[in-house]
């Protein structure tokens, strides 16, 4: 049978079914409105049926060229999927649709609140979730960088050792004595909900080609990814995760810092990096061997696009660049021999700017992901007819959890 044909029998059925539907009525006994809304659900599953008819007739179409074997991959269209990413995929071509709806809730499980699909939202298929968190990476390199936990509670505390224990050496037979015990600091993250609304038009939904699931993956990482760099960076921790940066960074040595304030070095001239490229190459220099050499061992630069440009154009005394570009695809770019990671939420060079990072990340920072991701269908948009607008929507926290694991430059004369 032709797409055509099956068509032409989906919309009789759907037809055959809006009957059934508009015949029950208030003062209609229960059981007769049963019996038809049983034969409602019977027609709804045919429609159904021949709409993944449709699809496979269409995929067939679109694969006809296409290379077989373990290779060849057809992502989004339902097939090979789990039942679960089916009825995800199912529900954002019809997030309207209450069977679509029911499909879904029939997969997930509901979070600790117990709050209903309509109020708290349906969790997005772990295989779906890890495509955008994994993605999410492109605008967000923290979630590579910077210690990642997943939660089930806000109210979590991270220990962290003021490495302050003493010891004592004695003979094999000396009388020992005891020694102090390390005194413990508690690294407290605060949370708030990242979100964000995207939006579909009707066709896009309605298209069986489209691949609604990766669709959904590169809209809300990108969304997502964005907002959550930009508070690892800056948040004042109000309804949303406390920044490395949202405590000034100070000048003093280790231990004796405000809680919370990286040290920083300062490039000794008011809005710039350095007078020179031997200023500079020294200021960078500085920023390596001022750590503590457990830190160093898992350094990594962090600076945005354009501080980059300006770094990579500096050469030392022997006229050989100080920014090394990676051997292989997918390698970092290094600088003085550490690799380097891209985030334009990092500060510009100017006055009194942090433009750069230098350290162990993963001990800098703690990110807490709270639950999971959730979507909800926020109606159709009533400024936009035709269109679907989608609300996602993920608890993040985060905190500075080692401020000595990390310098930063500062454009300053002191």
């Amino acid at each position: 049978m032709s797409i055509p044909d099956i068509r032409k029998q989906q919309r009789e059925i759907a037809a055959r079914a809006y009957d059934k539907f508009n015949a029950i009525t208030e003062d209609m006994p229960e059981r007769e409105a049963r019996n038809i809304e049983a034969e409602f659900d019977d027609l709804m599953e045919e429609h159904d049926r021949l709409g993944r008819k449709i699809r496979l007739h269409q995929l067939d179409d679109l694969t006809a060229d296409m290379p077989r074997g373990a290779n060849a991959s057809c992502s989004g269209l339902g097939v090979g999927s789990s039942p679960h990413e089916r009825a995800f995929s199912d529900w954002l071509r019809a997030p309207g649709s209450e069977r679509a709806k029911q499909a879904l809730m029939e997969h997930e499980t509901r979070t600790a609140s117990g709050l209903t699909g309509a109020a708290g939202g349906y969790v997005v298929p772990e295989v779906i979730d890890t495509n955008i968190q994994t993605r999410a990476r492109d605008s967000n390199p923290f979630r590579g960088l910077v210690r990642t936990v997943r939660t089930r509670t806000r109210d979590v505390k991270f220990p962290l050792s003021e490495a302050d224990a003493t010891q004592g050496w004695v003979g094999e037979l000396g009388t020992r004595s005891q020694t102090t015990e390390p005194t413990l600091a508690s690294k407290t993250p605060t949370f708030g909900m990242n979100y964000a609304y995207v939006y579909m038009s009707e066709e896009l939904a309605m298209n069986a080609i489209v691949d609604i699931e990766n669709w959904f993956v590169d809209e809300v990482s990108r969304a997502l990814g964005e907002a959550e760099a930009d508070a690892i960076v800056s948040g004042n921790g109000t309804n949303k995760p406390t920044g490395f940066l949202n405590v000034a960074p100070e000048s003093g040595d280790d231990g004796s810092r405000t809680a919370d304030a990286f040290k920083y070095l300062p490039s000794g001239t008011a809005a710039t990096l350095g007078t020179d490229a031997s200023a500079v190459q020294d200021l960078l220099a500085d920023l390596v061997y001022d750590l503590h050499s457990g830190y160093r061992a898992n350094g990594r630069w962090l600076m945005n696009s354009a501080t980059a440009g300006t770094l990579r154009k500096y050469k030392d005394a022997d006229n050989r660049m100080l920014w090394s570009d990676g051997l292989a695809a997918g390698e970092p770019s290094r600088l003085l021999g550490y690799p380097v990671s891209i985030c334009e939420s990092m500060p510009d060079i100017g006055a009194d700017a942090h433009p750069i990072g230098f350290g162990d990340w993963y001990r800098a920072y703690v990110l807490c992901l709270n639950n999971g991701l959730f979507v909800q269908n926020a109606d159709r948009s009533i400024t936009t007819p035709g269109t679907h607008k989608i609300y996602v929507h993920q608890s993040i926290g985060g905190a500075t959890y080692d401020e000595n694991a990390v310098r930063f430059a500062k454009c300053a004369t002191t």
